[in-house]
């Protein structure tokens, strides 16, 4: 095959990849509407519910987000996309942008669009957080134009925080194993795998929530009431770079940043281990008393009963003991030593006088 053959059936072959994937797009049905202001939400059918919901959550949360963002653009109108499996985000993406196949929702700032997936392979999404979550992103998108990809993904996470222990395992390993991704590496892209993704998103997760919570100086106890870090995005906003930025609002370049949070991480997540060591000892401890108490209980209830057996044996030695004879049969004549009766033995006086005395008296 010529080179010319090649180059044709090459283009040919892109040509049909494009335009199935167009097609694909094209075949998504969105005809659930629901619009409230400069919101609106468009969603498969049968979500009508689930487009409400959205719609009337995205007015608030809009409102709590710009609260970090004093004073810088807003979205002018957001368009919010809702379908029913991960699988279909990708299609129900602005034509031409693309969407991860294990993401709960992707936003797309420059678009004012965010598509948001109910669930994945019969497992739901939380739709609530997954939608502050991406609402964040398209806020500071407005706000900050050249926000780099890790504070894009902490910002998001400060306003739609959850606890998950995955996230904490993924940082306490790599805290332990010195791990940490550099700084360069998280600015504009993160890895397309989903694991290597999931150490991205913890790092700038925490490394966020970390200038978020410091004071205009290092001190632990002074966490500014934030405004450091508002101080930090204004400055960003008006163009300024990110080491003229954290000058500005801390005080420090964004390598002694960096470096301050993986010292902080490492603070916090070596302990850990030592934590959870003195935890086993506890649990161990705990059970060691637990099996001995039963073990206790157990041999008191058997010397109670032993006590009782032989309690029960005594008692019935001396039931036997005053038991008759066998053979004999109880007496039923009168007691020859007791004394008689004056009422009913015809023999004796009833005044007590002597029969054979001189006062003797019959009566008939």
């Amino acid at each position: 095959m010529s080179a010319r053959r090649l180059a044709l059936a090459v283009v040919l072959a892109l040509a049909l990849v494009l335009g199935a994937r167009g097609a694909a797009h094209a075949d998504v049905s969105l005809p659930v509407t629901v619009e409230r202001g400069a919101i609106v939400v468009r969603a498969e059918a049968g979500l009508d519910r689930a487009a409400s919901r959205a719609a009337s959550r995205a007015t608030a949360a809009l409102a709590r987000i710009a609260a970090d963002l004093p004073g810088l653009p807003q979205p002018a109108t957001i368009e919010i996309r809702i379908v029913r499996d991960s699988d279909d985000l990708v299609d129900a993406a602005p034509p031409g942008r693309g969407a991860p196949r294990w993401a709960a929702g992707v936003a797309y700032p420059d678009d004012g669009v965010l598509v948001l997936a109910v669930g994945r392979g019969g497992q739901r999404h939380d739709l609530d957080k997954t939608l502050d979550h991406e609402l964040a992103h398209l806020a500071l998108g407005a706000a900050v134009p050249t926000a780099p990809r890790w504070l894009h993904e902490g910002f998001a996470w400060q306003h739609a925080e959850e606890m998950s222990w995955q996230r904490v395992e993924t940082l306490a390993g790599m805290a332990w194993f010195g791990s940490v991704i550099p700084l360069d590496e998280l600015t504009w892209a993160f890895p397309a795998g989903e694991a290597p993704a999931s150490r991205a998103y913890a790092e700038s997760y925490d490394l966020v929530g970390y200038l978020a919570h410091r004071g205009r100086y290092v001190d632990r106890d002074d966490d500014g009431d934030r405004y450091p870090f508002m101080q930090f995005l204004r400055e960003l906003s008006s163009g300024k770079s990110l080491d003229d930025a954290a000058l500005a609002a801390y005080g420090a370049t964004m390598d002694e940043l960096f470096a301050e949070w993986k010292a902080d991480l490492s603070r916090r997540y070596l302990l850990v281990p030592a934590t959870v060591f003195a935890t086993a000892i506890w649990i161990f401890a705990a059970i060691l008393l637990m099996i001995g108490w039963w073990r206790r209980r157990r041999r008191a209830r058997a010397t109670l009963a032993r006590w009782a057996a032989t309690e029960a044996a005594a008692d019935a030695a001396r039931a036997a003991r005053v038991q008759a004879p066998p053979g004999t049969s109880p007496w039923t004549e009168d007691d020859p030593l007791a004394e008689p009766d004056p009422l009913t033995d015809p023999d004796t006086d009833p005044s007590g006088a002597d029969p054979s005395g001189p006062d003797r008296r019959w009566v008939n």
